[in-house]
Parts: structure tokens; C-alpha cells; sequence
């Protein structure tokens, strides 16, 4: 192929790709929008049972949580743990019964639950809760509580539009849940929140618009009725409201206490000595709401603008790049090709350059072995988060459904490994042009990135289990991933090492010298120094994701809900596109001055966004995510050093992958013999 025809090729291929991205964050922006896939509508009909369950008590200011019967509250009679997914354990949630119970369409002016003694061990671990702000989360069908007011949201969406941000509505929607107590301004006394006045929003029931007369119920069960119509008298429930009081116990006793007004009643203080009685009431209330809108508050996609901006600007700087390096690379290469070929007396005028060193550029590298590694782990990584993310973007993972994403990505990964095998072993066989050790590479390959993660995990669960926190993985799940890693991902990477030892070695376009060639360093100037160009090539890939990873970040550690999966798509997909481009750009630099060791460079350019990552996580660590506790800022590290090394192997072989493409390219295009 000719410089020029390359050039005409790539160009068309990156302007086609540049369209797709486009249309795959355009159509899952706004697929998001309208859709919450995965949940099908419960209907309730009056006197129906409603059960309420509760996840593990959570705060802003600490990622640690714990279990809610952990703390001097009223207990659930009867089975109060509830199924959990294999993601939901992962993610910290610990998911019970509460003590509350519910009769649809029947209000409860004043229940009383129990009566508990706090105790010194109770008191002191709810005074920490107050200190930590740790508030409790609630769940009613699926619907976690909040102290928003859901039609107060709707209006103002109709006021604002599409474009009404939370804060807007209600600074206190940024926290879901209700606090657990709270503190005496003026006394320093502590004091419990044990009074809660319910509201459960309702709406008529949605007709299912399904064929043949059955439409899918909850969990998929599929239930006959007429094509378009809703059961008789049956409501769907479409908010979940919740009035925090403390209140005396003597107040309650005396029968004066309005549950709808929690002001000027005394508080209930709390120390080792206290009696609590804890009650709540419960109301119901028709709401224009409709089903499928009840989860526009929370899946609300903060920043949106910000988002399209972000996404625009790093499109087009993208684009931008892309034109100028296939410019400059085409015309410089295909510049230097001609001369190649006019003959020797042009050869010795021009005695320098990448085209000297053809009879060294595919000498294979030092530790080949871990480098094969690393691109065959670093493969499997990256296609299981792209499917992973396009699922979500388009809707066909449900972020409603807890863990359904982590769930996804563990099974997704473990299937993967297959494909990390095959990588892994063919790029060894290539370089290394022998096909001995492929086992060695499947093995390495199958412990090398889960094998990390692993240990992470391992030493989390050990420091958290001290600490009596959910955030840790029990032993079963956690034995219940060591087994999928081990008869599952082990045996999957060699069957997929097994056939890429059946193929022989790519041939390569120029034969490679008996004795290596001495390398001189001709760079003249740091910016022309290898590691400076290693390290310099990955800026420009962290600008591209910069304004996408205080969303993220503040998701995880915030215990907010991230609903962005089209902008992440697209953000992670031009990234990689960026880290290719410069990785491209860092060897073909390296390669003009002479130095034909640019295997491991080629996977540090890409890979070296992972360094500016961390540095990101680190600088919101310290500034922005406010933190509190030495065992908050350990986990927050620990899952940083998680991140940071799938980016490194991700980036970095996905970028020498390409890259190594690229050189087979050019040196196929010149007569080396």
C-alpha cells in the first residue's frame, strides 16, 4: 500500500469512527432520558402488604458503612436477612428487612415499635454515627427514601426543564436517606431521630402494552391480561418520603405529639442510661407521578451541559490530533519511503533515520514474557469494560437493579478470559518467534491482574472485618470469586493460550540482523528524551477524561447515583483513541532517533495515563472528596491502586497493539533487502 493511499484510509476510518462514537453517546444520552430498563411495575391493590427493607447505614464524609442492626434500633421479627447478588456484596450493600410494617392504602396515624436500652456500646456507636453523619437508607419497591419532596422536584422540572439540577430542588436530596441523630448546638447533648413519619406516593397503575396478552411482571414472570390494560383498582407505588423526628418520650407518652410536625416538640437526648421508644407513622398520598418517571430524581444526570461540553471539546481535540498526526506521520513516512527507494546514493545523503534500524526494530525486547502478559490481561480487561459500558449506555443493564453492573463485570471478565489467553500467547509467539512457554503465558496471564485485585480485596476484607464494617466481602462471596477465578478464568485462559500455539509466527516485513545494532543516543534535548515522551504522552488522554472523573469519583465514594453511562462510554472510548494516537506518536519519535527499543515504550506511552490518574485520585483524596478517618482514606487508596493499574494495562495494550501494527506497517512499505 502507498503513503498516500494509508493516509486517504486512515483518515476515512477515523471519520467513520468519530460518527459512530457520536451516535452511540447522542442515542444512550437520550435513551437514558426516557428509560429505566430492567424493572417491571408491581402493582398494589388496598390492604396489600408493603415490605420495607433497609441496606447498610452509609456516609458522606466516610466510605465505611455498617449494618443497620448494628446500632441500639428496634429489631425485624421474623427473617431479616433478604437474597443479595454477588455485585451488592462487592458494592458493601448489606440489604435486611426493617422493623417497619406497611399495609397499602391504610394509614397509621402512630405506631409504636419498641422500646430499646442503649447501653454504653450503643451510645458510643451512635454518637460516632452523629459525628460521621451516617444516615440510613430505605427501600420501598425498589424506591430508596428520601427527604425530597418528589412532586416539589417534578415542579420544578416543569419550571426549569431538562436542565433543573438537584441542588435546585433540594440541597438535601444530595443525601439520601434520613440522618441518624444529630447534635445540640447549644448543650453538645446527642439526641436520636426515633420517630418517622412515612409518605408513600401513589399513582394509578400503568396499562402494559404487550403482545398476546401478557406483560412481564416483577422478575420477569409473565402474567396474562388484556393487551393495554391495568388491573382493577391496583396502583403503582411512586415515592418513598420520609420526615425524620426526635422526639421525648414523654411527648409520645402524653398522646400531644403531631407525627406531620416534628418543631417545637423535645428532642430525644440519648446517653449510656437512655430508655428510646421508637415508632413511625405512615400516609398516602395520590401523586401525577407516574411509574415511569419515579426515577428521574435520582438518576437525574447531574452536570449534563458539563457532560456535552466535555464531550464535544475532547471530540474535537481528538479529531484535531488525529488529522495532524496522520498528516505529518503520512507525509513524513511516505517522504522518507520515496527516498528509501530511489537507491543507495539517497541512502547515504540521508544516513539517518528509522528506516537504519530495520534490521533491529523487531528484535524482541527484554522480559518479553511479562510484556505478552500484560497486553493479554490488559485485552481482557478492556473488552469487559466496553461491553460492559455500551450495555449500560444503551439501557440493557439496569443501574435500578444493585450490583447488576458489578455482577455483569465479574462474570463478563471471568468469560473474557479466553480471549486474554489468545492475545497474551499469539503476541508471544510473534515476538518471542517461539511457541515454547505458552503455558508459562497462560498461567501469568490468568493470576496476573485478577491475582492483584484479589490481594487488594483480601487485605480490605482483613482491615474492615476489624472494623465490623459491611464494606468488606464476606467469606462465602469472596470464596464464591476465588472458585470462578480458578475453574473458570484459569481453564478459560489456556484454552484460549491452546489455540493461539496453533498458529504460527507473523511473518515480518524485514529479517532481523545476528548481531544487534548499537544503539547512540541522539536525542539532544530533554523534550526529545524517550521517558519524557513516554511520560508527556499521556497528558493529553487525562485532559480527555478529566471532567468526567469528579462524576465518577464522587458517585463511588459519595454514595451517589451515577447515571452518565453514555457520556463514561464516550469519554473511556476517545481516551483510548487518545492514548493510541500518542503512543503512535511516541514510537515513530523514538524509532527517527534510531533507538529500535520501543516494544515496552510503546506500552508505557499509553499505559503512562494511568500516572496522571492517580495523581487525580490523590489530589481529590486531599482536596475535593472531604473524607474523614484514617480506615476511609486506606479504602479509598486501596480501590484507587485498583483503578489506576486496569487503566495502566488497559491503555498500555491497547496502545501497543496498535503501535505494533503501525511499525509492521511502515517497514513493510520499504525495500529492506
Amino acid at each position: 500500500m502507498t503513503g498516500g493511499g494509508l493516509k486517504y484510509k486512515a483518515r476515512g476510518g477515523l471519520l467513520a469512527l468519530v460518527a459512530v462514537v457520536v451516535a452511540v453517546t447522542t442515542l444512550a444520552s437520550s435513551a437514558q432520558a426516557y428509560v429505566v430498563p430492567g424493572s417491571f411495575p408491581v402493582d398494589y391493590t388496598l390492604g396489600e402488604e408493603l415490605e420495607v427493607h433497609v441496606n447498610a447505614v452509609y456516609s458522606n464524609v466516610t466510605v465505611v458503612t455498617y449494618d443497620f442492626y448494628s446500632y441500639p434500633f428496634c429489631s425485624h421479627k421474623g427473617k431479616a436477612k433478604v437474597d443479595e447478588s454477588l455485585g451488592e456484596w462487592f458494592l458493601g450493600g448489606r440489604i435486611r428487612a426493617a422493623p417497619f410494617s406497611f399495609t397499602f392504602l391504610e394509614k397509621e396515624e402512630y405506631t409504636k415499635l419498641c422500646d430499646k436500652d442503649v447501653g454504653k456500646k450503643g451510645f458510643s456507636r451512635l454518637k460516632n454515627a452523629v459525628d460521621k453523619q451516617y444516615k440510613v437508607r430505605l427501600i420501598l419497591d425498589n424506591l430508596p427514601v428520601t427527604r425530597l419532596s418528589v412532586d416539589k422536584f417534578f415542579e420544578m422540572m416543569k419550571e426549569y426543564g431538562k436542565n433543573a439540577i438537584l441542588d435546585t430542588v433540594d440541597e438535601s436530596f444530595n443525601y439520601i436517606g434520613y440522618s441518624i441523630g444529630g447534635k445540640d448546638r447549644e448543650t453538645g447533648k446527642y439526641y436520636v431521630n426515633n420517630h418517622l413519619t412515612f409518605s408513600v406516593l401513589y399513582n394509578d397503575a400503568e396499562p402494559r402494552m404487550m403482545t398476546n396478552g401478557y406483560y412481564m411482571g416483577e422478575g420477569g414472570v409473565s402474567v396474562e391480561q388484556e393487551k393495554g390494560q391495568a388491573k382493577e383498582d391496583a396502583y403503582n407505588i411512586v415515592g418513598f418520603q420520609v420526615l425524620p423526628c426526635s422526639v421525648s418520650k414523654e411527648v409520645q407518652i402524653s398522646g400531644a405529639f403531631d407525627p406531620q410536625e416534628c418543631g417545637g416538640y423535645s428532642k430525644q437526648y440519648v446517653d449510656a442510661g437512655t430508655n428510646v421508644q421508637y415508632s413511625y407513622s405512615v400516609y398516602f398520598e395520590k401523586s401525577e407521578v407516574t411509574w415511569s418517571q419515579r426515577w428521574e430524581p435520582f438518576l437525574h444526570v447531574r452536570g449534563k451541559p458539563m457532560h456535552w461540553y466535555s464531550f464535544l471539546d475532547s471530540l474535537l481535540i481528538i479529531l484535531l490530533l488525529a488529522i495532524l498526526v496522520a498528516g505529518i506521520l503520512m507525509r513524513t513516512v511516505r517522504g522518507d519511503i520515496a527516498r528509501y527507494e530511489q537507491g543507495p546514493g539517497e541512502i547515504e545523503r540521508e544516513d539517518t533515520g528509522w528506516k537504519l534500524i530495520s534490521g533491529d526494530v523487531f528484535r524482541a525486547p527484554p522480559k518479553a514474557g511479562t510484556l505478552t502478559t500484560y497486553i493479554g490481561s490488559g485485552v481482557q480487561i478492556s473488552a469487559c469494560l466496553f461491553i460492559s459500558l455500551a450495555l449500560m449506555a444503551f439501557g440493557l443493564i439496569s443501574p435500578v437493579k444493585r450490583g447488576a453492573l458489578m455482577t455483569w463485570i465479574l462474570v463478563t471478565y471471568f468469560l473474557l478470559a479466553v480471549l486474554g489467553g489468545y492475545v497474551g500467547v499469539k503476541f508471544h509467539i510473534d515476538i518471542t518467534r517461539s511457541k515454547d512457554g505458552w503455558r508459562l503465558i497462560s498461567l501469568r496471564i490468568s493470576l496476573f491482574l485478577a491475582g492483584i485485585v484479589i490481594a487488594i480485596l483480601t487485605l480490605l476484607n482483613i482491615v474492615l472485618g476489624a472494623a465490623k464494617s459491611t464494606q468488606g466481602i464476606p467469606f462465602l462471596p469472596m470464596f464464591f470469586l476465588f472458585l470462578m477465578w480458578v475453574l473458570l478464568s484459569v481453564p478459560l485462559t489456556f484454552v484460549g493460550g491452546y489455540f493461539a500455539s496453533k498458529k504460527e509466527p507473523v511473518k515480518y516485513p524485514v529479517r532481523t540482523n545476528q548481531i544487534p545494532r548499537e544503539i547512540v543516543n541522539k536525542s539532544t534535548s530533554v523534550i526529545t528524551h524517550p521517558l519524557f515522551i513516554v511520560f508527556l504522552s499521556g497528558l493529553l488522554p487525562f485532559g480527555v477524561m478529566y471532567v468526567d472523573l469528579y462524576f465518577i469519583f464522587s458517585a463511588m465514594f459519595e454514595h451517589l447515583y451515577y447515571y452518565a453511562f453514555g457520556f463514561l462510554f464516550g469519554m473511556t472510548f476517545i481516551t483510548a483513541i487518545a492514548c493510541i494516537e500518542m503512543s503512535i506518536v511516541s514510537t515513530y519519535m523514538i524509532l527517527c532517533i534510531e533507538d529500535y527499543r520501543w516494544w515496552w515504550r510503546s506500552f508505557f506511552a499509553g499505559g503512562s495515563v494511568a500516572l496522571y490518574f492517580a495523581l487525580y485520585g490523590l489530589s481529590y483524596l486531599i482536596f475535593d472528596s472531604g473524607l474523614e478517618g484514617s480506615l476511609s482514606k486506606f479504602v479509598f487508596l486501596c480501590y484507587l491502586s485498583i483503578m489506576s493499574t486496569i487503566v495502566y494495562i488497559s491503555m498500555g495494550a491497547l496502545s501497543f497493539a496498535v503501535s505494533y501494527v503501525f511499525v509492521r506497517k511502515i517497514y513493510g512499505a520499504i525495500k529492506a533487502d
